[in-house]
Order: C-alpha cells, then sequence, then structure tokens
C-alpha cells in the first residue's frame, strides 16, 4: 500500500493525485504537463491493473464516498454514480457521461418519477419526472419513492410485504433518506440508520462515518447518540498505520489495547475528531469517542460480507462503552 511505501513514493502518489484533480476540475497549461507525468508515475499503473481498457465505472448501492469519487477522476478513470433497487429495475437514477457530479447519483431517468416523502408528516415534498428537465429544483430530505414503468408488480405470493413496499398510489418507499440538488438525487442513509438525538433532531450516521474515514487514522466507525444529547463515535483505528507511528516515535505496548490507551495515541485522535466535527453541524458534531482494540468481521457478526455495518450488534457488544461515554451526560 502507499502508507507502507517510502517517504518518496508517498510524496509522489500524493502529487499525482493532487494534479489529477487540478486537471480533473478543468486547469490546463502547466498541470497538463504535469498530469502526463502524474500518469507515467502512477495512474497508468492503476489502469493497468484494471485491464487497461476501461472507458468508464457505474457505481451503484450504497452512495458512493466523493474522497473515492474523487480520487478516481483524478486518475482519469470516469465513474458514473447510479441508483435504484431490484424492485425499481434496478435504476430510477443516473448521472450522465460527461455530466458526472461528485456526491449525487444523478437526475431522474426518462418515465421514471421520484419523489421525497417527509419522514415526520408523511407528506410528498418534492417530486421528479425524468421528462421534467432541465430543473434546478431543491428539497429538503426524507424517503426517496418512486413510481414508473420500472417498479415491480409485486412480490411473488407475498402480499403483506408488497403492501410495505408499494402503497396505494403506487409509490415504492425505499427505505432510503435522501432529497434533491439542482435536479440531482442526493443519497444521505438508510432510514433505519437514522439517529434521533434528544432535542428530536435528525442525524445520518452514514455521511459522517465516511467522511471520519477518511483520515489515515481511522479504519473503521460508527457513530452513536440515539435519544442523547450529543453525537459520540466507537473508533476502529487503522492499526497498521498506528504501529508505524509507535515504532517510528519508539511508543511501547504489547498488543492493541495499550497501543490505544497511549495518552499520544488518544490526542492524536482527539485532534482528527475536532478537525473532522468542524465541518458539521452542530447536532451532528463528534463531541466524544471510544477507541476499539479490534476491526469489525464478518466473523465476528459486526458487518455483512457486503462490508455493512450492523449497528444493532455493534451496540449490544459494545454496550458498556457506549454507556461510559454518555454516563455522565444529564442534558
Amino acid at each position: 500500500s502507499v502508507e507502507e511505501g517510502s517517504d518518496t513514493k508517498k510524496k509522489v502518489f500524493n502529487w499525482a493525485v493532487e494534479t489529477g484533480r487540478k486537471y480533473a476540475s478543468g486547469k490546463r497549461g502547466l498541470v497538463s504537463v504535469q498530469k502526463k507525468i502524474a500518469d507515467k508515475l502512477v495512474f497508468n499503473k492503476l489502469k493497468e491493473r484494471t485491464g487497461g481498457q476501461i472507458r468508464l465505472f457505474v457505481s451503484g448501492g450504497a452512495a458512493l464516498p466523493p474522497d473515492i469519487d474523487d480520487f478516481f477522476k483524478a486518475a482519469g478513470l470516469t465513474i458514473l454514480q447510479a441508483y435504484g433497487l431490484t424492485e425499481t429495475s434496478p435504476v430510477m437514477a443516473a448521472n450522465k457521461v460527461g455530466e458526472e457530479i461528485t456526491g449525487v447519483v444523478g437526475a431522474v431517468i426518462p418515465g421514471v418519477t421520484v419523489a421525497i416523502k417527509d419522514l415526520n408528516t408523511g407528506a410528498i415534498i418534492a417530486q421528479i419526472s425524468g421528462e421534467d428537465y432541465p430543473t434546478s429544483l431543491t428539497s429538503e430530505p426524507g424517503e426517496i419513492l418512486c413510481k414508473g414503468p420500472n417498479v415491480m408488480k409485486g412480490y411473488w405470493r407475498n402480499e403483506e410485504a408488497t403492501k410495505e413496499m408499494i402503497d396505494d398510489d403506487g409509490w415504492l418507499h425505499t427505505g432510503d433518506v435522501g432529497r434533491f440538488v439542482e435536479g440531482n438525487l442526493k443519497i444521505t442513509d438508510r432510514i433505519k440508520h437514522m439517529i434521533v438525538n434528544a432535542g428530536g433532531k435528525n442525524i445520518y450516521p452514514g455521511p459522517i462515518e465516511d467522511m471520519f474515514k477518511t483520515s489515515k487514522w481511522i479504519d473503521q466507525m460508527v457513530v452513536v447518540g440515539e435519544a442523547q444529547n450529543f453525537m459520540a463515535g466507537l473508533i476502529v483505528p487503522d492499526f497498521e498505520v498506528l504501529a508505524k507511528y509507535a515504532k517510528d516515535n519508539g511508543l511501547d505496548y504489547k498488543d492493541n489495547e495499550v497501543l490505544i490507551s497511549h495518552p499520544e495515541i488518544v490526542e492524536i485522535f482527539k485532534k482528527e475528531i475536532r478537525t473532522f466535527s468542524k465541518d458539521l453541524a452542530s447536532h451532528e458534531k463528534i463531541r466524544d469517542f471510544r477507541l476499539l482494540p479490534n476491526e469489525f468481521t464478518v466473523e465476528t457478526g459486526e458487518i455483512t460480507p457486503t462490508m455493512k455495518v450492523k449497528r444493532r450488534v455493534i451496540a449490544e457488544k459494545y454496550a458498556d462503552q457506549i454507556s461510559s461515554i454518555f454516563k455522565d451526560d444529564i442534558g
């Protein structure tokens, strides 16, 4: 990995990525020359590993973290984000080639209508059909609904499940939270992941966790704080990075438990928490955290085979750590 490489390799890699980002943003002149050098030193090797013939990728499923999107754009590899479910055959919105926008899954496709339902009132607060473009409609977040010929008729021999998914007006309820941003659909999180704090504010942990995981120090993270006055995080450090730091700085430790309790290590994470929380709304800021000595794995039951976090399992397994965070919070 880059992190395990020499300081020179790290500098070359970081320079190449920054150069690629400048080029992708439209800068030319000297940047064009630098981009050719970056391609030769770094990006061509990446393209070779992906077969050397790929024109573009299509990303579906969960929302693509912006830093990953930016990296591939810097490398000259186009990723088109799209969104849909198996029940919507399977696309309802997608970015277009040459019009890719980081952070959104694109415009509603022709023949399909997507709506946003208020999570509190149940009312539809915005909707866009594929034929409504150009539109710059922007909305508040809510549950994403879909209607169109792409929507399934129902689950085979399961009328009850069908009624839960499709209402009497024909809207399919995705269970995902999102909003329109200048006519493009943006995915926020799953409704079932939503945290409601003591003040009744809705917090969506997914985007917060994705942002923190861009830190080289953080491998995995789960935001907690249901019915509490502030948000906190359970953090699994990147132990390869920590081990190198410990070696370079003469920190003695016998295992991960000892390492994460070292004051110098704890201070590193305090600074990371403060730095990243600056970009969050007041009710979203991470005010406290606990470092965990072991990563979340499929074998231990904390994540699924597709790497999705099992929040309920983690909440139960680390109940003592979570309790210790909020025990002195009396509101």
